[in-house]
């Protein structure tokens, strides 16, 4: 009951706002987004009410009618040949009732990353986006990282969630939201609120390793890496990083630790799981190059494993499987267009995080937007790690990323020309040489 009432009030404060403007609609989906409300509360009543469609059309409707300017550049246009390249291999696709009833629902997730390109157009809206994200989806997940290691520490958590789905897609994305929470914490005016960041930047680092997921802990490394790395405050980073891994390493038990060892098994060594994995990775490459410019069609993977499963399914690996990578995920679906016109977004998304650091270089107001930069680049590092032995190419938290990451990049801009406009002007050495002649 109580649960119901904590979720229909913040439903009558996020339709108050909607009603404000596109960007507040914006943040009410990703609320309903993140949280699925509908799996948290124990009843039936807020999944009758549809929030995902009406506030999705609503959000659609406003920007539209708000005469809302829109967005087209390089990256934006890489975006859309994405979703061109999805049509066309759902179009061409040798298993299209799946491929269709499952392309309606990523356009609307890429129909969102576009309308976060285009709402999320300065610093003070891009935080609001990512403290929406970041509890809607830590709130839980903190919550379950720090009972679990407070009252059972070291004890594995595989409890599945609605928008992660299981235990290695929730380490995927709790290693990809830490960055952005530590963010916030560092960017936090008050300090109640950066010690509130901090405490659930943690929660979600411990709900990601309790998942006992190999990926997962790889990703774990890397965002630790580059939280080091990236640190203005490189000394409390290492004491911090310290203080963590001398109280989380001994508190795993051996079980957690065997699991991980396997990561650089040999041959010999590797597991089923692992074992799978590299042969679901071999049977995409065949699909790709079977058909190189479209794929076998849109997640159309696991309908076509068996066609082209060249064992016939005698390694005892099973049937209809997925491809437990991006990379071969994607390249097997959707050709290799599909291929690398996701990896372009993604480093075009990198290449934001460089291009933020080079220029707020020796500018110290511009500390908030390097602090975004260098999160968003770790999440999208954590992504392409995780990524590998994840089939997530099509997770709609990487394409709201991705769609943070353009219009980031047009913060960045704006930035840049502000910067300009407020420089004092140079001489002109041809005027001056006219003057004195």
């Amino acid at each position: 009951m109580l649960r119901n009432v904590f979720v229909l009030m913040i439903i009558a404060v996020g339709t108050w706002y909607a009603f404000q403007g596109p960007f507040y609609a914006l943040l009410f989906y990703l609320w309903n987004a993140y949280f699925r409300p509908e799996s948290w509360v124990w009843s039936p009543i807020i999944g009758s009410l549809n929030l995902s469609f009406y506030i999705g059309v609503y959000l659609c409707a406003i920007t539209l009618l708000s005469m809302q300017q829109f967005v087209f550049n390089s990256r934006v246009l890489l975006l859309a040949l994405f979703f061109l390249q999805t049509l066309l291999s759902t179009w061409l696709s040798q298993y299209p009732d799946a491929s269709w009833f499952y392309w309606w629902d990523f356009a609307k997730a890429l129909l969102i990353t576009y309308l976060i390109v285009v709402l999320v157009t300065d610093i003070k809206r891009y935080r609001l986006a990512l403290i929406v994200i970041c509890l809607s989806l830590g709130f839980e997940a903190a919550k379950q990282g720090w009972v679990v290691f407070v009252l059972t520490p070291g004890a594995s958590n595989h409890n599945e969630n609605p928008f992660l789905g299981d235990n290695n897609g929730v380490a995927l994305g709790m290693m990809m939201l830490v960055p952005m929470v530590i963010a916030l914490a560092q960017t936090a005016m008050k300090r109640w609120e950066k010690n509130g960041f901090g405490f659930v930047a943690i929660g979600v680092f411990l709900r990601g390793i309790s998942t006992y997921s190999r990926g997962g802990f790889l990703c774990g490394a890397i965002v630790a890496f580059f939280y080091l790395l990236r640190s203005p405050r490189r000394l409390m980073a290492i004491i911090s990083l310290v203080v963590i891994g001398s109280i989380l390493i001994p508190a795993m038990p051996q079980e957690f630790w065997d699991r991980m060892k396997t990561i650089t098994a040999s041959d010999e060594e590797r597991d089923g799981s692992a074992a799978g994995r590299i042969w679901f990775w071999q049977v995409g490459k065949i699909m790709m190059d079977a058909r190189p410019l479209t794929g076998v069609g849109f997640m159309a993977y696991r309908d076509a494993y068996d066609d082209y499963d060249p064992s016939h399914g005698t390694l005892g690996f099973g049937s209809f499987r997925q491809s437990h990578s991006a990379w071969f995920g994607i390249g097997g679906e959707m050709g290799y267009p599909g291929l690398f016109l996701l990896i372009a977004l993604l480093i075009q998304g990198m290449y934001t995080g460089f291009k933020i650091r080079r220029f707020t270089k020796g500018r110290p107001q511009y500390a908030e937007l390097r602090a975004y930069g260098n999160a968003l680049e770790t999440s999208l590092y954590a992504y392409c790690v995780g990524g590998t032995f994840l089939n997530a190419q099509y997770s709609e938290m990487v394409w709201h990323f991705i769609g943070l990451s353009i219009a980031l990049h047009g913060i960045l801009l704006r930035a840049t020309a502000d910067e300009k406009l407020t420089e004092p002007a140079k001489a002109d050495p041809f005027r001056v040489r006219v003057q004195t002649a």
